[in-house]
């Protein structure tokens, strides 16, 4: 505002006066400040939702509630859930407003057609795309067809090598423990250069999985997105243009990717070459199976180039490595502090590799329901505040006769669902086996699903309907298989006076404390099982 002030004095010194062209531009650009402004504010009263987190009305009050947001954003939406239950509200978040609905249009909106109600543009439009590069592949769904279809499909050939990975990883990133004495472990760095490793083995296959600059690359690129889009969440629309391109504000984003092209280019122009001289040779050109493969198989020709396969690459990371282990820090969290469920855990996965003759599969990882619905519950309590991120690109009417605009962001308010007691019985209690206790109560009616990996629409920690999330299947198996290497061969406690941490939250986002440390002590006696 200071700039406009300086022109405004500016303007009345003698040397402008008589310039009737300054003083028409200098009312132009107010104009359009103006304009801008009040378009920004325009969507809070175009349908005539009720607003939360708004103390005052104007572009200001504007600005405070999104300041508001990034440091009170539960309780903000929590009022406005229980003040309209059952009806539409809107949000105005850090950068951008959201109209949050109910479970019910949750379902009806879940197979709505991807013209009209868009995943992709949500993400680009609150990913920050012009700006971080994330709207390169919008109208492709290849990262979402890879982890569908190929991925789920493979888990069973790939199952091995993550048990592999996992095995390898541990060894080289937990330190020694021993049966003696308890060891002080900083678990989220082992966390998520474990699943960091065990992922990259399934994306991009050995050697490059324990490579560490590609460790590094795999790991810091999702951290860098959020902290960019963060960063610009924070500056105003009129001039986040200027910032982004003055500041360079994708600097360290895209020297990730072409730090990947570097290290993938000589795989895929390998894999190019090789398929190259089969053909040429008339022989079978023997594909690998991961990731990178499959991404290749599935793109157009203009695609198939390192670029574009790199970028992927690194879209199937983002998508896979923080979230998995955040997930898996916030269950040893729940695991130490609820002591009770380790030994059930434990026993139950013992019986079940026994009665499999110590052999890992997907029958055996079914068979884990305990196991299972100690991470359901996890992932309950430690929900983000939305899912089920969509933008409107046509306008919308619901059966229940509400109207979405075109260009209006909408969300799930997961969170609230997640803690309503109306929807689930005493939700504030944390109860490790509450979905093993469904599914005993739920057999042989095919009314209830509790397992894991099932969604509906007041269940929405992997989205709900035809987007629900594509990998969820190698996620929960992947999880699955790192707890067994953990649980069968420590045991784990909070230091002396310590307590599960509380999640640490950032406007819709919760995050577990990172800086925590766990207490590790190896079991005593021989290992019971040959894959550990």
């Amino acid at each position: 505002m200071g700039i406009f002030l300086r022109l405004i004095d500016y303007a009345e010194g003698k040397s402008l006066h008589g310039y009737p062209l300054f003083s028409a531009a200098l009312a132009l650009l107010f104009l359009g400040i103006f304009l801008l402004l009040k378009k920004e504010w325009s969507i809070h009263g175009s349908e005539n939702f009720p607003i939360v987190g708004i103390e005052f009305p104007g572009y200001f009050g504007l600005l405070k509630a999104r300041a508001r947001f990034v440091s009170d954003a539960f309780h903000i939406v929590k009022d406005g859930y229980h003040k309209y239950k059952g009806k539409n509200f809107l949000v105005t978040t850090h950068g951008y407003d959201k109209i949050i609905l109910t479970y019910n249009q949750v379902q009806e909106l879940s197979s709505a057609p991807d013209d009209a109600v868009s995943i992709q543009h949500a993400v680009v439009e609150t990913m920050m795309g012009q700006y971080t590069g994330m709207d390169r592949f919008v109208g492709t769904t290849y990262v979402q067809e890879a982890a569908r279809i190929k991925l789920t499909q493979n888990l069973g050939t790939i199952k091995d090598a993550m048990i592999e990975e996992i095995r390898f990883a541990l060894d080289t990133e937990l330190p020694e423990c021993t049966t003696d004495e308890w060891r002080s472990i900083e678990i989220f760095t082992t966390i998520l250069r474990t699943v960091a490793r065990t992922s990259s083995r399934a994306f991009v296959g050995l050697p490059l999985c324990r490579n560490e600059d590609w460790l590094t690359v795999s790991m810091k690129f999702t951290g860098d997105i959020f902290m960019t889009v963060d960063k610009l969440s924070s500056i105003p629309k009129l001039i986040r243009p200027f910032y982004a391109w003055i500041f360079n504000s994708a600097r360290l984003i895209n020297s990730h990717r072409k730090k990947a092209q570097t290290l993938l280019g000589p795989i895929i122009q390998g894999r190019f070459e090789e398929e190259r001289l089969a053909k040429e040779n008339g022989t079978i050109y023997e594909k690998p199976d991961d990731m990178l493969q499959w991404l290749t198989n599935l793109v157009e020709p203009h695609h198939k180039n390192i670029e574009d396969l790199s970028e992927l690459q690194l879209l199937s990371n983002l998508a896979s490595i923080h979230t998995t282990s955040l997930s898996f820090l916030n269950a040893l969290y729940d695991l130490a502090a609820h002591q009770e469920c380790v030994q059930p855990i434990r026993e139950e996965i013992e019986a079940v590799l026994s009665a499999n003759n110590g052999v890992i599969d997907k029958a055996a990882l079914r068979q884990m329901r305990k196991t299972d619905s100690f991470f359901k519950e996890s992932t309950r309590e430690t929900l983000g505040l939305f899912s089920f991120n969509r933008k409107i690109l046509k306008s919308f009417t619901l059966s229940d006769g509400t109207r979405l605009p075109e260009g209006a962001l909408i969300a799930a308010p997961v969170a609230m669902f997640a803690t309503d007691p109306d929807l689930l019985e005493d939700p504030e209690t944390f109860d490790g086996f509450r979905w093993y206790k469904k599914s005993l109560e739920a057999e042989g009616r095919a009314t209830h699903n509790a397992n894991w990996t099932a969604t509906s629409a007041k269940d929405l920690a992997f989205g709900h309907g035809k987007h629900a999330c594509p990998g969820r299947f190698f996620v929960a198996e992947e999880m699955k298989i790192l707890l067994i290497f953990i649980i069968l061969q420590y045991d784990i406690k909070y230091p002396e006076g310590q307590s599960r941490p509380a999640s640490l939250k950032h406007g819709e986002f919760f995050f577990p404390d990172t800086a925590k440390k766990l207490l590790f002590k190896k079991l005593p006696g021989p290992k019971k099982f040959s894959f550990l």
